[in-house]
């Protein structure tokens, strides 16, 4: 070998280490080393790579004279043939070199695919060819193939073990090549990732400054871009904002998650309320850092991710808040109480104070409920002027109900924080204003509806019981429930010719048709009874009453005659559809009467009176089923319960005393059926 021969090729090693530093990328790579191997080692030559899985690429092919543009483009696209028995297919196989001294003809034809890639071969002009794999990391990761003939040289084993040495040099400038442009990569993914996020991503040296931050994290702190934000010390970006807990703790940079990851620490994430002191925009925002340590164990850089969670957190808070108002202004009807609620629930979550105003008539607004005011009147006297704003330090909305004149305003101010309110407070000011003005609507008409049911409840009861010679009188009305519907329940007490008539009765339905059939009911009982003085007569006229009446209107009645002859006192009973009375006879009670159907069903009813003596001392207690049928944990009250009751009883006023509270303690929920009872007491000295 000539001194200049090795020269070139001393000179080619040297080329293809300074590419192996890793500086270039792949295709660069490839292209630089196939220019030196050719001329310096070979007319022509092809480098190829093969995958971990086997998958084969030819990544450059390269040819020296005539016609070079064209071969290198056929050398390109051919592909090995898998079973020859020489060349690629073998270098890649068994991983060893194969040097061809002379090709000939036969060794074409042995490695073309067809006869046009044996006329590409041909052309190619080889006299000897040699074949050599490019190991790297412990595998075979592809092959260098060599020819010459048109330079006149040819290849022996001396330029073997050259290839050798070259294939182990290209290995390592390919292996960097290729490791170089992944790394560059993910680089570029990696920035591309964090450019595009929309956490704010800041990454801190150990000790020392802000190397990156991501434009979120601009947005998020309220700069103009990324670089502003890396110049700025952490103790500087602190100063733009004021922070706080959950709860409304100031916290401070010691406080946050960076400041322990700076430490080396595992720290939990942590929820802060972040108002902009430029400003006063409030986010919530979720911090979260993480040391990372090299590979010594060292503290090498503090990542910080920024979570906006503003909106999340907002809609959270006005759904509790709503939702707690709404349990506030459901749980009494005294709007007075439920709407300090109200303002007390608005901060500090919705503002540093809250007053309620309303009006009376004509009245001006007035303070009803405030929280964190010191002043109410001065609000009110603000509110009145007009002299608030609509979005800022203070919002006021209207207190009504859609079609109805305004009933107040709802108040909202910000005074010892920096935040200001915005268009989703106002929003959530007038849902409040919204809930609570329907709240206020509600129990006026409920306060309405319930002096209106009272008044009307009275009308349908006797004024008082009458005062009737030898005898005394008690009783006890209690409506169902926890509505202030009419009841169908009513008794009476009245003079009749021939002695006194006393009843109780009980009418299907409530509210005003269950109130309608009531006053009918007992006035015509008191009419029909004052004119014939006989009980059975009366309730023939009450129910030819009924059965005029559109649809099917029914009325159970106990009523009772009381009157007096020689031998004594006597009560004739008449039931139609109604629960027997009891007799209390030496204080043991005993049912009493002949059941017979309900008014208004029936043209006629049978009804028929059942006479009982009254001795000095007797009761006779008349009830509607609302007291039988109570309910308590596991069954009704019943009849067997009631005559327990009334065992023993003392007078009139004891018995109706005593079933009052044996069904106020056996009931376990708001019952769902009226109670009337009237008891008539014998008089000892009658």
């Amino acid at each position: 070998m000539s001194s200049r021969v090795e020269e070139g090729r001393i000179a080619l090693l040297a080329s293809i280490d300074e590419i192996a530093t890793g500086t270039v990328l792949l295709g660069e790579a490839v292209a630089r080393l196939l220019e030196f191997v050719v001329p310096v080692f070979a007319d022509v030559a092809t480098l190829d790579t093969i995958s971990a899985e086997g998958a084969f690429r030819r990544i450059g092919s390269r040819v020296e004279g005539p016609g070079r543009e064209e071969l290198e483009a056929g050398l390109l696209r051919r592909r090995p043939v898998p079973e020859a028995p020489i060349g690629l297919p073998r270098v890649l196989a068994s991983a060893e070199s194969n040097l061809i001294e002379r090709v000939t003809n036969d060794d074409l034809r042995a490695i073309a695919a067809d006869e046009a890639d044996f006329e590409l071969l041909r052309a190619l002009e080889l006299r000897s060819a040699l074949f050599v794999p490019l190991r790297a990391r412990g595998r075979t990761v592809g092959a260098l193939a060599c020819g010459v003939g048109p330079s006149g040289r040819d290849y022996g084993e001396a330029d073997l073990r050259f290839a050798e040495v070259l294939s182990a040099r290209l290995a390592l400038a390919l292996d960097n090549a290729g490791l170089s442009a992944a790394v560059r990569g993910l680089e570029q993914r990696f920035e591309a990732t964090l450019t595009n996020l929309a956490e704010a991503v800041l990454v801190r040296e150990a000790g020392g400054p802000l190397v990156f931050a991501n434009p979120a994290a601009a947005r998020l702190l309220g700069l103009s871009c990324a670089e502003e934000v890396i110049s700025a010390t952490p103790e500087q970006l602190m100063e733009l904002y004021d922070v706080f807990d959950e709860h409304g703790r100031a916290l401070g940079l010691a406080d946050l998650p960076s400041t322990g990851a700076g430490r080396g620490e595992h720290v939990k994430p942590l929820l802060v309320r972040n108002v902009i002191r430029a400003s006063g925009e409030q986010r919530w925002l979720l911090h979260k850092a993480s040391p990372v340590f090299d590979a010594h164990g060292e503290l090498s850089l503090i990542v910080s991710v920024i979570e906006d969670l503003t909106e999340v957190k907002r809609a959270e808070l006005a759904q509790r808040l709503l939702a707690e108002a709404g349990q506030a202004l459901s749980s009494s009807l005294d709007h007075h109480e439920t709407l300090q609620r109200v303002a007390e629930l608005a901060r500090p979550g919705l503002a540093d104070w809250c007053a309620v105003l309303m009006s009376d008539g004509d009245r001006a607004l007035e303070p009803i409920a405030a929280a964190g005011v010191s002043e109410p009147s001065l609000v009110a006297q603000q509110v009145r002027s007009g002299h608030v704003g609509p979005v800022g330090g203070v919002i006021t909305v209207p207190l009504a109900v859609a079609g109805r004149p305004r009933i107040g305003v709802l108040a909202l101010g910000m005074a010892e924080s920096a935040r200001r309110f915005d268009g989703a407070d106002l929003a959530l000011a007038r849902e409040l204003a919204d809930r609570a003005a329907i709240a206020v609507e509600n129990a006026r008409l409920y306060a309405e509806r319930s002096q209106i049911a009272t008044t009307l409840q009275r009308s349908l009861l006797p004024p008082e019981l009458p005062e009737i010679p030898g005898f005394r009188l008690a009783a006890f009305y209690q409506a169902a429930g926890e509505q202030n519907d009419v009841g169908g329940d009513f008794y009476d007490a009245f003079e009749v010719p021939g002695g006194w008539m006393v009843l109780v009765g009980d009418v299907a339905g409530r509210g005003a048709e269950a109130a309608a059939l009531t006053s009918l009911s007992r006035y015509t009982l008191r009419t029909a009874g004052k004119l014939l003085g006989d009980p059975v007569a009366a309730l023939e006229q009450l129910n030819a009453a009924l059965r005029e009446r559109s649809g099917l209107s029914l009325v159970s009645v106990c009523c009772a005659l009381l009157r007096e002859e020689e031998a004594g006192a006597l009560a004739d009973i008449v039931l139609a559809g109604h629960p027997p009375p009891f007799h209390l006879h030496r204080g043991h009670p005993q049912p009493v009467g002949e059941f017979a159907p309900f008014l208004g069903a029936y043209e006629t009813g049978d009804w028929a009176a059942v006479s009982i003596a009254l001795e000095p001392g007797d009761h006779l207690v008349l009830y509607t089923d609302g007291v039988i049928d109570t309910v308590g944990e596991h069954e009704r009250f019943g009849e067997e319960r009631l005559s327990q009751t009334l065992l023993g009883a003392a007078s009139a006023v004891d018995a109706v005393a005593r079933i009052e509270a044996a069904v106020s303690d056996f009931a376990t929920k708001p019952q769902v059926d009226d109670t009337a009872v009237m008891v008539v007491e014998r008089g000892t000295g009658g």
